[in-house]
């Protein structure tokens, strides 16, 4: 099976085999959506229905998250670490559609490294509505060990917060 050739034809117009943009050099952080456009899911939505689209999204964001980390190692330590996380943001989205669209959130360098550590540092024990929205999709998708989920949380429009979750991936035989 191949999988570029199944996600061309679930999602139409989506770049499937170009991990090569997560290397280059950015200035700060970076989030790669999994779908650019809204409209390259309808068919999609048709055939699985919002709750399962989120968790088919989910799992194809989860192999481009662990496609950046393996090609990392295989470059050998010659560009800078970087944090990554799956990232979650258009909670108004699911609202209206029904629909969760994550992204690959990276961000290289110490900075981003140093970002990673306090997001985990941080992590509470409360779980927001956003959080446990997040957790809902890795459960539909059978994703939810293995990862932690932590939020940030800045001021937005007047009376809007910005919300982002993070779902940072827990390396084997840490506590998530």
């Amino acid at each position: 099976m191949k999988l570029s050739t199944l996600c061309s034809q679930l999602l139409p117009g989506e770049a499937c085999g170009d991990i090569d943009g997560f290397f280059l050099e950015i200035d700060d952080f970076e989030e790669v959506p999994i779908v650019s456009r809204l409209r390259r899911i309808d068919e999609l939505l048709a055939r699985l229905g919002p709750r399962w689209t989120s968790a088919y999204l989910l799992s194809l964001c989860n192999h481009l998250l662990s496609t950046v980390r393996i090609a990392g190692k295989v470059r050998g330590g010659t560009g800078p670490e970087m944090f990554l996380a799956l990232s979650f943001t258009d909670f108004e989205l699911h609202a209206e559609e029904g629909v969760l669209l994550p992204s690959v959130f990276y961000y290289p360098g110490a900075e981003g490294v140093a970002l990673g550590d306090r997001l985990l540092r941080d992590c509470g024990t409360i779980i927001s509505a956003e959080i446990a929205l997040v957790r809902s999709v890795f459960e539909d998708a059978g994703m939810l060990a293995g990862f932690r989920f932590c939020e940030s949380r800045t001021d937005g429009p007047p009376g809007h917060d910005v919300v982002r979750v993070f779902a940072i991936p827990v390396p084997e035989g840490s506590e998530c």
